[in-house]
């Protein structure tokens, strides 16, 4: 009995050691902000990975519900990362999520690109001062689930999510499409 309180009392310490690594982590990257680089820069300085996005790394995919109980896959991606990428980020989403929501099939809608644009300008201590924005590309589809592959789009979860996942890992993007595709945002968002 002895040993089950000690396992709980070191899976907290655990718990709240991680979490004040995280906070810790966060607060480390935003304090750089002052050393001329900014958040900005740790969020869109490379082609974007399969993994969620959240609060201090807006690139990565996210899932929602749609009303009519659909799912809505986004992948955002930094400038330098082409849209065929974010659209097997999404895929791998959308297919990941049905596995573990024990769905054996899915059928996705075609992908939609559209680019989100980062402000330039910020307030502090009432002084307006320039900054960097976080500019994003942003593929979006929608996923419905199924259990028995009726349509003949449906694609299997399991297998589309490891290959995917695999095409991802294994993949290169060469200098000069990151370049394009830098441009390309840039020429969206005003910045050329």
């Amino acid at each position: 009995m002895a040993n089950m309180g000690l396992g709980r009392l070191g899976a907290r310490r655990r718990s709240v050691f991680g979490a004040a690594m995280l906070i810790g982590a966060s607060l480390a990257a935003l304090s750089l902000t002052g050393c001329g680089a900014s958040l900005g820069d740790f969020a869109t300085a490379s082609v974007t990975n399969y993994q969620a996005a959240n609060l201090f790394a807006p690139a990565g995919y996210n899932i929602s519900q749609n009303a009519d109980g659909s799912m809505h896959v986004t992948a955002a991606g930094s400038p330098s990362t082409p849209t065929d990428r974010l659209t097997k980020i999404a895929m791998a989403a959308a297919a990941d999520y049905g596995n573990e929501q024990h769905q054996k099939t899915f059928t996705a809608t075609p992908p939609e690109t559209t680019f989100k644009c980062g402000k330039t300008k910020s307030t502090d201590k009432g002084k307006v001062i320039d900054i960097k924005p976080i500019d994003l590309r942003v593929v979006a589809i929608d996923v419905t689930y199924g259990r028995d592959g009726i349509a003949p789009a449906a694609r299997n979860t399991r297998e589309t999510a490891e290959q995917m996942k695999a095409a991802l890992a294994s993949e290169t993007v060469p200098p000069d499409v990151q370049a394009a595709a830098t441009q390309e945002v840039a020429q969206q968002c005003g910045r050329t």
